[in-house]
């Protein structure tokens, strides 16, 4: 069963503290959600595919790892800063992650997962999300790493006052880390060798650089990073592409491709349509779409966007 790689997993999920933090279900939490983004929030999945979609192995072991998991998203939770089904507004909730898993005696290969109801009212009024990538999340070893990962994915271009535009900031207390990760330390230097741990693994997995360090003032760790700068749309949307070369390229060199083995440079004349600059060779409509896509997928062969022209 195949699952999206990259899920926008709901801010009151994301900023919701599991009762016991372990990595497996940090991730399994992950994949159930891109499961209910897919399916909605009830569905059947073979426990094999489970084990699939975590890149884990198909064997006893996990099994009994994956209900310790289910297990622990059943207990209580704390969700935040949504409205109840009456329209009161919820400052936090204790409910849980899901409201029930099981196994049936004669599908014993398939658990029937279902999501809390009064969770999924608030998501889906609760429109932010946390954009996380399934195949990272994976490779995590600790849950230490997973979870500052998807702090700072939560966090990563927040706006921040008195800093430099380009960085940008989260800070916890002790509390808040303990409740993150599941732990119950009382100094800083002792939950500091957790947070050098994580941090250490992220930049292995992500080489993503994430310093920390404690502030005084305000009896909290900061987290610091650089900000992501953000690309145009047009450079992961096709239809956003084609949109803005059409706009703003118009009788301009794109790229060169060979048709039928002729060299043809490619432009975009004032009604959207393709054609060969040097008017040697006649575009077709079936052959349009397939430049369309290669120049989606290689616009750092495209001149006018910027970088250097190069043949194929």
């Amino acid at each position: 069963m195949l699952i999206n790689q990259i899920i926008k997993k709901n801010n009151i999920i994301t900023d919701g503290n599991l009762p016991d933090s372990a990595v497996l279900t940090e991730k399994l939490a992950n994949v159930i959600y891109a499961n209910y983004e897919t399916l909605g929030d009830r569905f059947s999945i073979h426990i094999k595919d489970l084990c699939h979609q975590l890149g884990i192995s198909n064997q006893t072991r996990n099994h009994l790892r994956l209900k310790d998991s289910i297990n622990i998203l059943k207990q209580p939770m704390e969700l935040r800063n949504f409205n109840d089904k009456d329209g009161n507004r919820v400052k936090w909730y204790v409910g849980s992650f899901l409201l029930r898993a099981k196994v049936m005696e004669d599908t014993s290969d398939y658990v029937n997962i279902q999501l809390d109801e009064e969770l999924i009212h608030g998501m889906k009024q609760h429109k932010t999300y946390t954009m996380i990538d399934i195949s990272i999340s994976n490779q995590f070893k600790t849950k230490y790493g997973i979870t500052i990962w998807q702090m700072y994915l939560r966090y990563k271009n927040a706006p921040r006052d008195n800093i430099s535009k380009d960085i940008t900031y989260q800070m916890f207390s002790i509390d808040e880390l303990n409740k993150k990760f599941g732990t119950k330390y009382k100094y800083n230097s002792d939950i500091k060798k957790c947070i050098d741990r994580g941090l250490k693994e992220i930049k292995k997995i992500t080489d993503k650089d994430i310093s920390v360090k404690w502030q005084k003032d305000f009896n909290k760790f900061g987290f610091f990073w650089q900000k992501e700068k953000v690309q145009p749309k047009y450079k992961t949307d096709l239809h956003e592409f084609i949109s803005h070369i059409r706009k703003n390229h118009i009788n301009e060199f794109l790229i060169d491709v060979k048709i039928d083995g002729t060299v043809c440079s490619v432009a975009v004349n004032p009604k959207g349509r393709l054609y060969d600059m040097h008017q040697i060779v006649t575009i077709p409509a079936n052959k349009s779409k397939k430049i369309w896509d290669y120049m989606f997928e290689n616009q750092n062969k495209i001149t006018c966007l910027g970088q250097t022209k190069m043949s194929f």
